[in-house]
């Protein structure tokens, strides 16, 4: 029996624009995937891949990058899985059908960014090309070559950027760190940039914190440094020893990630969110340990005091082993399946937990992983973070806290919000609006009345509104957020989930407004020098007035194409695909929009999108005179290509649904207008890419987009236009 989660019903979402399905397996995979493997797949050989791979205009003699294996396996899975069965995915990946279970569940919602279903498909294999076939991938490929005679696209430089920080460094280079790192207790901790979500501690080659990253972030002013930890993969299990198989290892390198981030005088973090869910297999062994049911999946009861034993005792043993931990953030509701009470008020279901009140099951949870750790380390701290705690707990809650625990809480939550007219309410994380909002400054309050500490959750260098790029120079809004903190009365700060932990100018900026250093012109004076200081502060202002046009909504964040940008396809049929949260956008304005009527949602885009054009304005005739500068102006031109296109995207969708109702003249020009100007970012998206292999780049979701998915992009746009102007795949729209 598979452990892999059922196939559904529901049918893939087409590539029409490859004359036959494993053509898109071919492209989308070339380069990624070694050549014998794909040939497995396909069930041909490789002379007649080479022989394909030309025929689409790739390079035939290319050989794959082993490090999307290692580094980029999530983007090998998003993009195959509407074209490949599970079997041809574990195939691709040389995974078995358990790692692939596991990465599904573990790797940061993964099967939720999939769509949480698997479509029915039929495996692709090769099949010879008819001769009208073999002319449309032809003139495809002539058009795309004329289109980019320098071939920008077959410049793959994926993960370039991580060698500039696994590089060795020079005893110069690490004494200058030290040097410059700011003595302090203050929280301030990241995420790494690069890291494997899954399971880091396994892959010590894979190291998440090299030496050069870590002299960076002690530049940055940064003090913790913080990755995932599953307590069942770092101490021994004593319900089901199997799964800590390998904790020995775990456990040894995080002792040297220790010791190496102490030299920078950086603390090591982890995120535990225990216990974790496990299956009916699991309760077949332990009946009385059964909690909550999710799918297919069952909490293991905290209120049962055997299981809070084990979870205590997880914890002493594991900061008794790794001498030295810094200490552990929780996240005690809404992200998996731990305590009966984790989902939103489902514990009624267990028949412990119905008799007890949810605050006094969240508290007991974390204060039980505290008294562990402290057992071992008095030092160690327990940040205990309110992520999806009901207002209403606000006074239930702190007093409840009995381990000294530093009580975490996401800044901007519930700040209110009018954009475009329409009332809302911030849900997640964002950069355009400037918390914190009333919902995080009570709850501090109430847990400072207890004598407890408290933390900001923030982002400073980006949020989801714009995930692709490193780090967003909207200075102004950082500066703003850092002063309300401060006002506030908030020492800590964590810097950033899964995406923001690029060692920025943003976070060096706010590390230095936190110590009451200067402003954001100095900042920048300072970094640039007086003139050229003064370019950035005007342009990043009109960036900062732009990013205030973002039509925030956590729908929005989640499910908009913004993230993808350029690579998203345009559809000229409905898929009746609904997006899913950073996974698929497919053509779901409807989704898209969230609380936004549709004309409201492109308006807002189209503002952003003209004031951003602004800044750059200002920016453009400097380039050449400072790599920081020219460093600062690419990432604001990538970020603009993802703003463009989602509001071609938008207004995209917009025609095609009236042109397939009514098939007018107007609404069809009106798309192929939009194509061009789409072509046109894409173009030059390809060329930022190739220029920046960070751009595209997301920790926990690999790259969103290859050189070649841009480049697909082109051909699904030229597929559009020959449509609408010939109505059908052939013909030129030059």
């Amino acid at each position: 029996m598979s452990v892999l989660p059922s196939v559904s019903q529901r049918p893939p979402v087409s590539c029409g624009w490859f004359a036959k399905p494993w053509q898109a397996v071919l492209w989308r995979n070339w380069g990624l995937v070694p050549i014998d493997r794909l040939a497995k797949v396909l069930q041909t050989d490789e002379a007649q891949l080479r022989e394909a791979a030309g025929q689409l205009g790739l390079d035939p003699d290319r050989q794959a990058d082993p490090v999307w294996l290692a580094r980029g396996y999530l983007t090998i899975i998003r993009q195959n899985w509407h074209l490949c069965t599970y079997e041809q995915i574990c195939q691709l990946l040389a995974m078995r059908e358990e790692t692939l279970a596991f990465i599904l569940k573990e790797d940061d919602f993964l099967w939720h960014k999939m769509g949480s279903f698997k479509p029915l498909l039929d495996p692709p294999v090769y099949q010879p090309l008819t001769w009208q076939e073999l002319a449309y991938t032809r003139d495809m490929a002539d058009w795309l070559n004329r289109l980019q005679p320098e071939k920008s696209w077959h410049q793959e430089n994926a993960f370039a950027f991580v060698r500039h920080f696994t590089r060795l460094l020079s005893e110069e280079e690490r004494s200058e760190a030290i040097r410059q790192v700011v003595p302090g207790n203050d929280l301030r901790t990241v995420y790494s940039y690069f890291a494997l979500y899954g399971d880091p501690l396994m892959t010590p080659e894979l190291d998440p914190f090299p030496d050069a990253l870590l002299a960076e972030y002690a530049r940055m002013g940064i003090k913790g440094v913080w990755l995932q930890g599953i307590l069942y993969q770092l101490v021994r299990f004593p319900f089901a020893p199997e799964l800590s198989e390998g904790h020995e290892v775990r456990i040894a390198n995080l002792k040297k990630l220790i010791e190496r981030a102490r030299s920078f005088d950086i603390g090591v973090y982890l995120y535990l969110n225990e216990p974790r869910a496990m299956n009916d297999a699991f309760f077949q062994r332990y009946p009385q340990l059964r909690g909550t049911r999710e799918g297919d999946f069952w909490a293991i009861c905290t209120s049962h005091p055997e299981v809070r034993q084990v979870l205590e005792d997880a914890a002493y043993e594991l900061f008794s082993q790794a001498t030295g931990l810094a200490g552990f953030f929780t996240i005690t509701m809404s992200e998996n399946l731990t305590n009966c009470y984790s989902r939103a008020g489902d514990g009624y279901l267990c028949p412990r937990c119905a008799a007890r009140k949810p605050w006094e099951v969240v508290a007991e949870v974390n204060n039980v992983l505290a008294r562990g750790a402290r057992r071992a380390d008095p030092s160690a701290r327990a940040v205990a973070w309110n992520w999806a705690w009901p207002e209403s707990w606000q006074q239930k809650i702190s007093p409840l806290m009995t381990e000294n625990q530093i009580i975490q809480c996401t800044s901007e939550t519930h700040l209110p919000t009018l954009i475009g007219g329409v009332p809302g309410t911030v849900v997640d994380y964002t950069m355009s609006l400037a918390g914190p909002g009333e919902h995080a400054k009570s709850f501090w309050q109430a847990a400072q009345k207890c004598g407890l500490e408290t933390c900001a959750k923030v982002q400073f260098n980006n949020t989801w509104e714009m995930s692709a790029i490193p780090w967003l120079p909207v200075f102004d809004k950082v500066a703003e957020h850092v002063a309300n903190l401060k006002g506030a009365g908030v020492r800590h700060l964590q810097l950033s989930w899964t995406l923001g932990g690029y060692p920025s100018p943003n976070l060096k900026l706010a590390g230095r407004l936190m110590d009451g250093i200067g402003d954001v012109h100095q900042f920048l004076s300072e970094w640039l020098g007086e003139t050229l200081g003064d370019v950035a502060d005007r342009a990043q202002q009109c960036f900062s007035r732009a990013f205030e046009q973002f039509p925030f909504h956590i729908g929005v964040l989640y499910v908009g194409p913004q993230n993808y940008g350029p690579m998203v396809p345009f559809q000229l049929e409905k898929t009746n695909q609904k997006a899913s949260m950073l996974g698929f956008p497919y053509d779901d304005l409807d989704g898209w929009r969230a609380i936004y009527p549709r004309e409201v949602f492109a308006d807002q885009f189209e503002q952003l999108v003209k004031l951003w054009r602004e800044g750059l304005a200002l920016m453009q005739p400097h380039t050449g005179q400072s790599a920081d500068f020219d460093d600062m102006l690419r990432l604001a031109e990538a970020a603009l290509c993802h703003f463009a296109s989602t509001a071609n995207q938008i207004r995209f969708v917009m025609h095609r649904d009236a042109w397939l109702e009514h098939r007018d003249g107007s609404d069809r020009q009106a798309m192929l207008a939009i194509i061009d100007d789409e072509r046109a970012m894409v173009l030059r998206l390809i060329e930022l890419r190739r220029e920046d292999s960070r751009i595209g780049y997301e920790s926990s979701n690999h790259y969103y987009y290859t050189l070649q998915d841009l480049a697909e992009k082109l051909i699904n746009l030229k597929y559009c236009a020959d449509q609408l102007t010939y109505g059908t795949k052939t013909g030129s729209n030059e």
